[in-house]
C-alpha cells in the first residue's frame, strides 16, 4: 500500500471514527473487482464478498434499531421502512457523504467507462464497508456506523424513512394544473462527513415550507412533507 493510499484510507478512519487493526480490511472493501482483475499483485483481492457479509450485517442493525424503537409495532411496517432505508438509493447517499466514491480502486477499462460515477458501485462499497467494519471491530463497531448513519430516521419513524413525499406532493400539484415544486438548498452546514442541508420547497415561485436532513434528499423529504402539511392547512380553512 502506498504512504498516499494509507493517509487517505486513515482520513476516512478519522470520519468513520474507527482506527482499523487491518487496514487492509478497508482497503479491501474499496477494492473493485476490475482493479483486482489487472493488479499484478496475486494478492490483491475485491470486495464482492465484503458485500455480501455486510448486506445481512447491516440488515440485521437496521432491523434492530427498528425492534428497539418499537417492539410491539407492525411487521409489515418496519419492514418496509427497513427495505427502504437499505435500498440502493439509500447507501449511495450515505457513501458519497462518507467520500467512498473518490476512494474506490478501479481497474483502467472500468474508469474509463466512467465506473466511479455508477450509483452501484457506490452503494456495493457501502456495504463492504459495514463489513470491513465488523471484522475487524466486532459487531459494535459497525453498529456506531449505522447508528450514526441511520439513527436520525429511524427515530423519526415511518414518516421521514417510508414514504415518498416529493411524488406526493407533486401529483397533488398536477392534479391542480399546478407546475411541479422547485427545491432550492439554501444552506449546507457541518463537517464534510457529518454534513446537514436546508432546502426551500417553492410553489408557482413562493416558498411554502422548509427541510433539514443529512443529505439533499431527506432534506427535499421533509420540505415536501411540510408543504403537504401547508397546503392540506389551506384547504381547511377554506372550508370554514
Amino acid at each position: 500500500m502506498s504512504p498516499e493510499r494509507e493517509a487517505e484510507l486513515r482520513a476516512l478512519e478519522a470520519r468513520l471514527g474507527h482506527r482499523f487493526k487491518d487496514l487492509g480490511l478497508l482497503d479491501r472493501a474499496l477494492t473493485h473487482a476490475s482493479f483486482a482483475n489487472e493488479s499484478l499483485q496475486a494478492t490483491s483481492r475485491h470486495n464482492e464478498p465484503l458485500e455480501f457479509l455486510g448486506d445481512s450485517v447491516l440488515g440485521f442493525l437496521v432491523a434492530d434499531l427498528l425492534h428497539a424503537r418499537d417492539p410491539d409495532g407492525d411487521e409489515g411496517t418496519k419492514s418496509q421502512i427497513r427495505a427502504h432505508l437499505v435500498s440502493a438509493p439509500s447507501l449511495t447517499s450515505r457513501a458519497s457523504v462518507l467520500g467512498l466514491p473518490d476512494l474506490l480502486l478501479l481497474g483502467r477499462g472500468e474508469e474509463k467507462t466512467g465506473g466511479r460515477k455508477k450509483a452501484a458501485l457506490w452503494a456495493n462499497a457501502y456495504e463492504a464497508l459495514i463489513a470491513a467494519l465488523y471484522l475487524d471491530g466486532g459487531l459494535e463497531a459497525a453498529r456506531t456506523l449505522v447508528e450514526e448513519a441511520f439513527g436520525a430516521e429511524i427515530a423519526a419513524g415511518r414518516e421521514a424513512a417510508g414514504q415518498d413525499h416529493k411524488s406526493a406532493l407533486q401529483e397533488r400539484l398536477q392534479a391542480k394544473g399546478l407546475a411541479v415544486p422547485e427545491y432550492v438548498v439554501v444552506a449546507e452546514e457541518g463537517p464534510s462527513h457529518s454534513r446537514r442541508f436546508r432546502v426551500q420547497c417553492l410553489i408557482a415561485g413562493h416558498t411554502v415550507s422548509e427541510g433539514e436532513g443529512t443529505s439533499k434528499k431527506l432534506a427535499q423529504q421533509q420540505a415536501a412533507q411540510r408543504a403537504l402539511e401547508a397546503l392540506g392547512a389551506l384547504r381547511e380553512r377554506e372550508r370554514a
